[in-house]
């Protein structure tokens, strides 16, 4: 699966420590926190002992961890709640910290995005912001934008998140064929203070590889 890194989230990468920590055996929930945390980790909940999985981004087994965290953010007294995976190379037996990936990121008291929302935003800026080039290969205009069922939100800074979103609508595959389709799209909103409205949504194309295209 296709993740999103933490070093990715600028105010994550002094949380979250990417190093070279080596263990004989698997993991323990202690050396994985000791692992994840940096200076800005409050708390680290390890949820399991892990799995051996195949990595497709980068063609080798590694062993993933899920954990969730409590960090610091650039925002004094507003905290962030990071539900990530941290990722281990297995070397001759050995385990080696690689690094950690992010599944989801939210500030403490800020909300997500809503289904309403966000509908009414890509009414604003049109879908096509998030399309990109697809936008120009439906058939017959858009039926619906939604939030797909696992939004992934990701807040980079408190003025801009992203999200996936579904998009159903008649796709033109060639010149005599079409077919009727539900596409993932990852969406990304930006503002200029988090009082203050959304200003512009962008589409970022870093899909996860779970959230994949559905014929209807």
């Amino acid at each position: 699966m296709k993740k999103t890194l933490v070093i990715n989230i600028c105010f994550v990468v002094a949380a979250i420590f990417v190093g070279g920590t080596t263990a004989i055996a698997q993991p323990s929930a202690a050396q994985v926190k000791k692992d994840v945390s940096g200076a800005k980790t409050i708390s680290v909940t390890v949820g399991g002992r892990g799995t051996r999985v195949w990595s497709k981004g980068y063609s080798k087994w590694v062993w993933d961890v899920p954990y969730s965290a409590k960090v610091k953010s650039e925002e004094p007294g507003v905290n962030i709640l990071v539900e990530a995976t941290a990722s281990y190379d297995i070397v001759g037996g050995r385990y080696v910290y690689w690094r950690s990936f992010v599944g989801s990121n939210i500030y403490e008291g800020i909300p997500n995005p809503t289904d309403a929302e966000v509908a009414k935003l890509l009414e604003q800026f049109g879908p096509q912001k998030v399309m990109m080039g697809d936008f120009y290969n439906a058939v017959g205009g858009i039926e619906s934008v939604k939030l797909a069922a696992k939004p992934r939100f990701e807040w980079h800074t408190l003025n801009s998140v992203s999200f996936t979103v579904v998009v159903t609508f008649t796709e033109k595959v060639d010149n005599s064929t079409t077919r009727r389709v539900a596409k993932p799209y990852r969406a990304r909103l930006y503002r200029d203070g988090k009082t203050m409205p959304w200003r512009n949504i962008l589409g970022t194309g870093e899909l996860n590889d779970d959230e994949v295209l559905v014929v209807l």
